[in-house]
């Protein structure tokens, strides 16, 4: 049983990975990295970069090159924050979000080709079970595991909207 697991959790894996890179390599102008990014400023634009770092549980500087190369790109816009000069608030733009926009339909085209061969009970099963998997996940969590299963929440939370 040990060896099926592994299968399972590697087949995840691959299957992450393969949404990765093909976006990548999709003509939507979104990297892996930026599409989180983007839909979180849909729904929480003029954030400041502290906010997207400790949203994303990534360092200040990793989040800095990512939304310097979002302003590269015209996707985002930066603006000093009148309340504190040394900081910085971040807005998608309108090539921003037709960028998102061209990357949901991107992996709108990706899910349907991934469950092509599916009855709809499969599908209400398999996210069954992968939910019953999160949630395991979730309710054991430790402290070290605590950044973590927020982020998961926050997943959620942006799933539902």
């Amino acid at each position: 049983m040990e060896e099926i697991k592994k299968q399972i959790i590697f087949r995840l894996k691959l299957i992450d990975l393969y949404r990765r890179f093909s976006l990548q390599k999709s003509d939507t102008g979104v990297f892996r990295g930026q599409f989180p990014i983007l839909k979180y400023l849909t729904m929480n634009d003029g954030c400041s970069q502290i906010t997207l770092s400790k949203e994303f549980n990534i360092s200040a500087a990793a989040i800095t090159k990512t939304i310097n190369r979002l302003a590269k790109e015209k996707l985002i816009i930066k603006k000093a924050d009148k309340a504190n000069k040394r900081a910085n608030l971040i807005f998608i733009t309108e090539k921003g979000k037709n960028a998102l926009e061209k990357a949901e339909v991107y992996f709108k085209m990706l899910d349907d080709k991934s469950f092509a061969n599916f009855k709809d009970e499969e599908i209400i099963e398999l996210k069954r079970l992968l939910d019953k998997v999160l949630m395991n996940l979730y309710e054991t969590n430790d402290a070290n595991e605590e950044n973590i299963c927020i982020k998961m929440k926050n997943l959620f939370k942006m799933e539902a909207k």
